[in-house]
């Protein structure tokens, strides 16, 4: 089983950030306390579920919350807006998407909000 969500890349004091929060986590088995490692590939990074990993999965026990936030995160997703996230029991991919991919949905919130 997975889930794929869409997220926006934020920021905070000046560092690109990705949140991830809830239900989404929580249904694979990401809760509070998961320990885990992240890899940086080419369009963004894999965490992976990893008993021997220095991450951890925070937030509260009813409510996981991954915060990736830093110089790092704006290295790694260098010129994406959006990123895709795609969420299994052992790993999670995050994915940066162009403008390319982006325009179609812009498209139809427009159509929608008019």
């Amino acid at each position: 089983m997975k889930t794929e969500i869409t997220r926006l890349i934020g920021s905070n004091r000046g560092n690109r950030r990705v949140w991830i929060e809830g239900k989404s986590l929580e249904s694979l088995g990401w809760t509070k306390g998961v320990k885990y490692s992240r890899t940086t590939t080419g369009k963004g990074f894999v965490l992976s579920r990893d008993t021997e990993g220095k991450l951890r999965v925070a937030g509260g026990d009813n409510r996981p919350v991954l915060d990736l936030c830093g110089a790092y995160v704006g290295k790694a997703l260098a010129g994406f807006e959006q990123v895709t996230v795609t969420i299994t029991q052992t790993t999670i991919t995050i994915t940066g998407k162009s403008a390319a991919v982006l325009f179609p949905v812009i498209l139809k919130a427009l159509e929608v909000a008019a």
